[in-house]
């Protein structure tokens, strides 16, 4: 179970995270979710003394997410965000089907199985957007490094586009649905390079190099656009 307490004067929960370091920590995500990392014999009192002092800070943080961060995407029609890299316009219809096109997502509205179910679809055939795209590249990367145990699944996550746990489990952002696919393309290499480098070692980027030597560009654009394509699904 997380552990929370309330930051006092601003009535926000934040996450509390024992780490073995000696030093405390605070981030705050675009989507304004505050994580403080402290050691394991900290007392409350201190986290609180911690939070005192940086409140201001954290004020200005917030007011700095509120100007540069778009906002979650709400499923409406007509709301324009990026599929693969390219902005596309919403559009819920009376068709049988939900597709992509060059200018447009198409949701069908017949396949909503209840009023409050719109969110949900969008997100399953968006999940069935990217998984489409991501399944054949996950394939030939590993059987080009010889990978042939591991498993992948694709959810929301709030500050990692991908992961690799020691049992190769591939877990990928839905979030990647809105990034250009050579982005894409590189957090796929990146995560099946872990299957064989548990580490970030220099014999794990040469294989990242070698699954996608286009690498640094990827790496670049995530660094110049990760934090606000992170809020349109959190």
């Amino acid at each position: 179970m997380k552990k929370t307490i309330v930051y006092p004067g601003l009535d926000i929960p934040c996450e509390l995270r024992e780490i073995r370091s000696k030093n405390i920590s605070l981030t705050i995500y675009p989507n304004n979710r505050i994580i403080i990392r402290h050691p394991k014999r900290v007392t409350k009192s201190f986290i609180f003394d911690f939070l005192e002092e940086r409140k201001q800070w954290v004020k200005q943080q917030f007011e700095k997410n509120k100007k540069e961060n778009p906002k979650k995407i709400e499923f409406e029609t007509n709301e324009n965000f990026p599929i693969f890299g390219k902005q596309r316009t919403l559009r819920w219809s009376k068709e049988e089907e939900s597709h992509l096109t060059a200018l447009s997502l198409v949701l069908s509205e017949k396949r909503i199985k209840s009023p409050k179910g719109r969110e949900k679809y969008a997100k399953d055939f968006l999940k069935t957007l990217l998984e489409d795209f991501v399944k054949p590249i996950i394939q030939e990367k590993t059987r080009f490094i010889g990978t042939k145990k591991y498993e992948y699944r694709i959810r929301t996550m709030r500050s990692l586009w991908g992961s690799c746990s020691y049992d190769n489990k591939l877990t990928f952002n839905l979030g990647l649905i809105h990034c250009p696919e050579n982005v894409i393309r590189y957090v796929v290499a990146h995560e099946v390079s872990h299957t064989k480098e548990h580490n970030h070692s220099n014999r794990f980027w040469d294989l990242v190099n070698t699954l996608d030597p286009n690498y640094e560009a990827a790496e670049e654009w995530i660094k110049q656009n990760g934090r606000k394509v992170l809020c349109y699904l959190n």
